[in-house]
């Protein structure tokens, strides 16, 4: 829990980073015009005191307020998402996982959380890489069964970027995910198309699986 509540803290200094730096971008372009603060607040609807307060990172504006004031000075502000690891893991989550190394045995190592590449802007990790020699096999941990065509396209991806020979979904045994994956066969079944059975005696006995699984624990 230690590493992932450094990954949040981290995200938050790396936002106030991100906002410092719009700040000083905006302050900029409104020297650059020739703007003063007054002209700024008056365009917003704010006082000037809160403007200046803003440039000198005193008070953060919200979203809004951000992007009003740089349509004033003649700029745009951006806000994105992108990948950026997995997330944070609950107790379901942990004991799904719990379960499935006591079933796979104990021929292979493991790591949890294994980023998926080295890119700067890629965070994205597998929730876990077991290994016998050169082989590595990556597990992703579905709690809940929802989306299947979007958990399809996350996991396949991880496995290509991360070079792993096999990728397994390890969906909990609830009645829930039971009935959805039944109905989501016809996208689960060409990508992971290897039976539970199939897949635990090749780990079971130190081989890679014949393919791509899904199993229940």
């Amino acid at each position: 829990m230690g590493l992932r509540r450094n990954l949040v803290d981290e995200a938050a200094r790396r936002a106030r980073r991100q906002l410092d730096e719009a700040i000083r971008n905006l302050l900029d372009a409104r020297s650059q015009s020739g703007l003063s603060q007054e002209a700024v607040a008056t365009r917003i609807g704010a006082t000037h005191q809160l403007i200046s307060l803003w440039e000198r990172g005193r008070v953060l504006p919200d979203p809004i307020q951000l992007a009003r004031w740089a349509a004033v000075v003649g700029l745009d502000i951006g806000i994105r998402t992108f990948p950026a690891g997995s997330p944070l893991r609950d107790v379901g989550q942990l004991r799904t996982l719990g379960r499935a190394r006591s079933r796979i045995g104990e021929h292979w190592s493991w790591r949890t959380e294994v980023p998926v590449s080295h890119e700067p802007l890629d965070r994205r990790a597998v929730d876990a890489v077991i290994r016998r020699g050169a082989v590595r096999i990556g597990l992703e941990v579905i709690t809940r069964l929802s989306d299947a065509q979007a958990h399809v396209r996350a996991a396949t991806l991880k496995q290509e970027a991360a070079g792993l020979d096999r990728m397994i979904l390890i969906l909990a045994d609830t009645r829930h995910n039971r009935v959805a994956a039944r109905a989501a066969a016809p996208t689960l079944g060409p990508a992971f198309p290897l039976s539970p059975r199939g897949l635990l005696l090749d780990l079971r006995a130190g081989r890679l699986p014949r393919a791509n699984a899904v199993v229940f624990v």
